[in-house]
């Protein structure tokens, strides 16, 4: 999978998409900010809320023998939106946007993205 291109596919879906990162091990590796978003996090804040979210997702991988595979886990925040989506093995796609933003529509959007 191109995962440069996934996440820069993912940000043309819907302008409330703040940033869409591939990451690796739990280590943004692709992606980033759409050019005017300013980050709530700063860069120190951000690694470490990267790593948690990749931390969570291999957790919930491991309930997956009973609970079925999963598709993606959502956050709402006061402030943001995060979602996760698992990719390849140790490789997930962590997408955050805006809290007005429609998720439902943009998650099917990114996994029609993803399974394409």
């Amino acid at each position: 999978m191109d995962f440069e291109k996934l996440c820069k596919d993912v940000m043309s879906l819907d302008s409330k998409i703040r940033f869409s990162m591939a990451v690796v091990e739990g280590k943004q590796k692709f992606g980033g900010y759409r050019f005017d978003t300013v980050g709530i996090l700063d860069s120190d804040e951000l690694e470490k809320s990267i790593w948690y979210a990749f931390e969570r997702m291999e957790g919930r991988q491991m309930q997956e023998h009973k609970l079925g595979k999963i598709k993606y886990a959502l956050a709402e925040y006061e402030n943001v939106k995060r979602v996760t989506f698992p990719l390849e093995q140790k490789t997930m796609l962590l997408v955050s946007m805006d809290t007005d933003s429609n998720h439902d529509e943009i998650i099917k959007k990114i996994l029609h993205l993803i399974h394409a």
